[in-house]
């Protein structure tokens, strides 16, 4: 009868610290603080690992990071389901307006640089192209690769939905505008990807393929061709990428002249923990990461700037 007792006791014992730990656990758990990151799908990858290595050194911190698309991350930011927005442009006045209406103040950060790669299968002999002729390839005006020093086949237009601040960078940056001012469009053959990753891989496996993004989703990659670019017909061209390497000294001069800021918008009452991961963001060790990215880290350190 004694050793039963015992034996009840023991596993009411071991029960109770059962459940004792599990209490901990989950009040430890609970007692995280979230910071949420949403926005530009170029901007992922070298955010999760901003997130990584800001949560080892910060375990009572859970950043968590998700894409979408520049205009998605700004109407999160907006509609208060974001800490922070990535975006890989400017914010756009009416989004200014929106958040002034809202009572939110939107502040800029510069967090690194990015070049916008053009690629195409490794299986294309064309290796450079000016702005002109990647703008008349995107529009429409070009459609055989026979007409930029290919081979004779059709060329297929790859690009990103119109919420990616890729999407406008390039339309804006890239396609410009016709001899009247009106701004150039898509041509309305291009297949529309959701992400840089998917875009990338529906170019390596077409051979009449091409396409544009950021160009740390491309630099280390065999299977996609970055096309070197001129400025225009009488200028040199350049690479973003050298052996797998990107380039920054011709980013930052603008050498290579499809590149543009990457950028994160917070309100300004943000709470403190995610301003302190923006701190860690654009500092050394933040900008460290970049390199290792490979995207282009900020030539000196940036201050906010509000709009």
């Amino acid at each position: 009868m004694k050793k039963g007792i015992r034996l009840s006791d023991l596993l009411m014992l071991l029960l109770a610290s059962s459940i004792i730990f599990l209490g901990c656990k989950k009040k430890t758990e609970a007692e995280k603080v979230v910071i949420t990151v949403k926005g530009s799908d170029t901007m992922v990858n070298l955010s999760q690992r901003w997130a990584e290595i800001y949560m080892q050194k910060n375990p009572n911190i859970s950043v968590q990071v998700t894409g979408g698309g520049s205009g998605t991350g700004i109407a999160a930011l907006l509609n208060g389901t974001t800490d922070i927005a990535n975006s890989s442009r400017d914010i756009k006045d009416v989004e200014m307006e929106k958040a002034k209406s809202l009572g939110i103040n939107p502040q800029q950060y510069k967090v690194a640089l990015d070049g916008l790669a053009v690629i195409v299968s490794p299986d294309n002999q064309v290796g450079t192209l000016s702005i002109s002729q990647i703008s008349d390839i995107f529009t429409g005006k070009i459609t055989n690769w026979k007409d930029v020093g290919g081979k004779n086949l059709p060329i297929v237009l790859y690009g990103r939905e119109n919420s990616s601040g890729t999407y406008e960078f390039f339309k804006d940056h890239v396609l410009g505008k016709d001899k009247n001012g009106k701004q150039n469009d898509y041509s309305a053959s291009t297949q529309v990807l959701q992400g840089t990753a998917a875009l990338g891989e529906a170019v390596a496996k077409d051979v009449k393929g091409i396409g544009y993004g950021g160009v740390g989703y491309f630099a280390q990659r065999n299977d996609v061709k970055i096309i070197s670019v001129k400025e225009n017909k009488d200028s040199e061209a350049y690479s973003p990428v050298n052996e797998g390497k990107v380039q920054y000294e011709l980013i930052w001069s603008k050498k290579y002249p499809i590149s543009r800021y990457l950028f994160c918008y917070a309100n300004s009452n943000i709470k403190q923990e995610a301003k302190s991961f923006l701190d860690f963001i654009i500092s050394p060790e933040g900008q460290n990461l970049v390199r290792e990215m490979e995207y282009i880290p900020l030539p000196e350190k940036t201050e906010i700037s509000s709009n």
